[in-house]
């Protein structure tokens, strides 16, 4: 009797740790780096894009953190997007394109649900000149949840990622257009149903010089849960004039369906113009 008592508790405490453990690695992926995860970084230039026409984009999806399961259906999405539309896109998961010779070819960097530290400090200093040379800026959502410690690209993009929609991970919520003159928003209804793991954000993204936020996220309209979500004002997408250059940042992405989804492509659409000036 003692000895099924004892293996009673032994597989008790067994079943316990198992639980704890697979919730410390739950948490551990809401910050989105986990501590064995060290930034790989690419220094050797990759081959010459060769020419790029008057409407190049480049899509950057380079991740050391989380990565997510839709980048796939984005670059494709994004490809479709460029032979209706006339750009030239070229997608790549090396940080070595960020060179000046690379970089002036295109008119706009979209940066894929990158994570985690992806640059050097010389390619982020060519970046930098990219976008205040004039260049465009395209980040979909986990775009926020890369390079903490670079203070240019936190001002640049307006905030960093903090924490996310858990229970359920990605609810359906109703998205308010604030601004329908921005051609990522241009044509949209006042607002629409869309489903997404919903980011919430360090800081609001509204109160850091020269943002414009163009939709918002009613936060009445799903469960916020432990999150806290905003607070109540909660931007999920917005602009901001960097230099000469342009930065459009959409946090909508984490689904591979929403790169099926009309409404939600063209917002990405919209946005990649704008930031592209095309």
């Amino acid at each position: 009797m003692l000895r099924k008592i004892l293996r009673f508790l032994l597989f008790g405490i067994l079943a316990i740790a198992l639980l704890v453990g697979g919730f410390f690695l739950y948490g551990l992926s809401l910050v989105r780096k986990l501590p064995w995860q060290s930034p790989v970084f690419d220094t050797e230039r990759p081959a010459d894009p060769g020419v790029i026409g008057p409407k190049g984009v480049l899509v950057f999806s380079k991740t050391n953190g989380f990565r997510h399961e839709s980048i796939e259906p984005g670059i494709a999405a994004i490809k479709a997007l460029g032979n209706q539309r006339g750009w030239q896109v070229v997608s790549t998961e090396d940080g070595a394109f960020f060179n000046d010779d690379y970089l002036k070819r295109f008119k706009v960097v979209v940066w894929l649900s990158t994570t985690g530290d992806v640059l050097t400090s010389d390619q982020e200093k060519s970046f930098e000149r990219f976008i205040e040379s004039g260049g465009g800026y395209v980040g979909l959502h986990a775009a926020c949840d890369t390079e903490y410690d670079w203070a240019w690209y936190d001002r640049a993009v307006g905030t960093h990622f903090r924490d996310h929609s858990i229970f359920p991970h990605t609810p359906e919520a109703i998205l308010r257009v604030e601004d329908k003159q921005n051609p990522a928003t241009a044509g949209m209804p006042d607002s629409w149903k869309h489903a997404d793991e919903w980011y919430n954000f360090k800081t609001n993204p509204r109160k850091s010089p020269g943002v414009h936020v163009l939709m918002n996220v009613d936060e009445s309209t799903y469960d916020v849960g432990e999150t806290k979500g905003m607070g109540g004002d909660h931007p999920i997408s917005w602009t901001h004039d960097v230099g000469q250059g342009r930065v459009f940042y959409t946090a909508i992405g984490h689904t591979p369906e929403t790169f099926q989804q009309p409404l939600s492509l063209q917002h990405l659409a919209g946005g990649i113009t704008w930031a592209g000036r095309f």
